[in-house]
């Protein structure tokens, strides 16, 4: 495994990493500690391990995520997603949090864990993988939250072209958790087959949705996806009429036992690359880029739009805490929140 660690920048005398880490099998990451963004992803051609695509969005330096506005490839929370009117209530109390989606609260407010500086504790290396482990303090009523949460993130990179994600959390007050990352992910990466994410298939293990109202926001009602648009139990092709259709955006419901097991995969059927998600999460936001600006800059001179990219964001469901049968996001003193996922590189699709 090969890894360098590059300063590239600070904030307020704290410094921001571009970590970058490669395998024996010519697969590759680059994240920051800004936010966790998650700058580059290098996958090798099955036919020819020296040529890569880079199959994530993102900015030609790295430092454009300390302006985006999207929640390219970040760390979300405290609580990823949409949440009603921005405003729960807990043991008896009305919170009010920063309504940054119209009157709704999105991927933990204005400036949420995307926008902070997460510091590098350690990087440990073995034979087969290494773990990057970075630490958070949210302070009490960051975002008018409650409570001071402790929050630690590891990346970690093996020599099965694993990508893993895990999030942990303590707080000294009850409070709500539901921490995600938001990649932005386009398999036809970005040379020869550039382009929309038209031409992927995706496969997602689940049979129900959330029912949600105009606003995406869930209205409590789970729903099955057999003779719908969100039907991907078997593969199917993100196809030009479900794109014209709107895309779609919505949680699916895809893992009740709180087990590691997968959850879904997608991938290119130009380049044969894509990845495998496996979760401990109740739920999984599949996103295809509908609400993408016009307009952005990335990376290899490439400019970025609407459904160039798109998320599978494995979480709590969205606003439940506002929502008396979806699993609870309370995170209790004495208690420790959890959330893993594998994100599995692969070239043969």
């Amino acid at each position: 495994m090969k890894i360098t660690k590059e300063l590239i920048s600070s904030i307020d005398n704290q410094a921001i990493y571009l970590v970058s880490i490669t395998n024996e099998n010519n697969f590759s990451v680059s994240f920051s500690n800004f936010g966790g963004y998650i700058h580059q992803v290098l996958i090798p051609y099955e036919n020819n391990p020296e040529l890569t695509e880079d199959v994530i969005l993102g900015y030609e330096d790295p430092l454009g995520c300390i302006t985006d506005r999207s929640f390219f490839n970040v760390i979300t929370g405290r609580v990823c997603n949409r949440m009603k009117d921005a405003k729960f209530t807990l043991n008896n109390k009305k919170y009010k949090l920063n309504n940054n989606n119209g009157n709704n609260h999105l991927h933990g407010g204005s400036t949420g864990f995307n926008k902070r500086l997460w510091s590098i504790d350690s990087i440990d290396e073995n034979k087969d993988e290494v773990i990057v482990s970075m630490s958070y303090l949210s302070s009490h009523l960051e975002e008018k939250y409650p409570g001071n949460l402790s929050c630690t993130t590891q990346y970690k990179f093996n020599s099965k072209n694993e990508f893993s994600i895990c999030y942990s959390a303590t707080t000294d007050e009850d409070t709500i958790v539901n921490i995600t990352n938001h990649n932005y992910w386009n398999f036809h990466g970005h040379n020869d087959y550039y382009g929309k994410i038209l031409n992927h298939s995706a496969q997602i293990f689940g049979n129900q949705v959330c029912e949600v109202e105009s606003d995406l926001i869930p209205n409590g009602n789970l729903l099955n996806v057999a003779n719908t648009k969100y039907d991907f139990l078997e593969s199917n092709p993100i196809s030009k009429e479900l794109i014209d259709q709107g895309g779609i955006d919505i949680n699916y419901v895809v893992n009740n036992e709180k087990e590691m097991k997968p959850v879904a995969r997608v991938w290119s059927n130009l380049t044969g690359m894509g990845v495998q998600y496996s979760s401990d999460q109740p739920g999984l936001q599949f996103y295809t880029g509908g609400n993408m600006h016009p307009e952005y800059q990335g990376k290899n001179q490439r400019t970025y739009g609407k459904n160039y990219g798109l998320c599978m964001e494995t979480q709590f469901f969205p606003d439940a805490i506002n929502q008396d049968n979806f699993e609870s996001p309370i995170l209790k003193v004495g208690e420790t929140y959890t959330s893993n996922t594998i994100i599995k590189f692969s070239n043969n699709n």
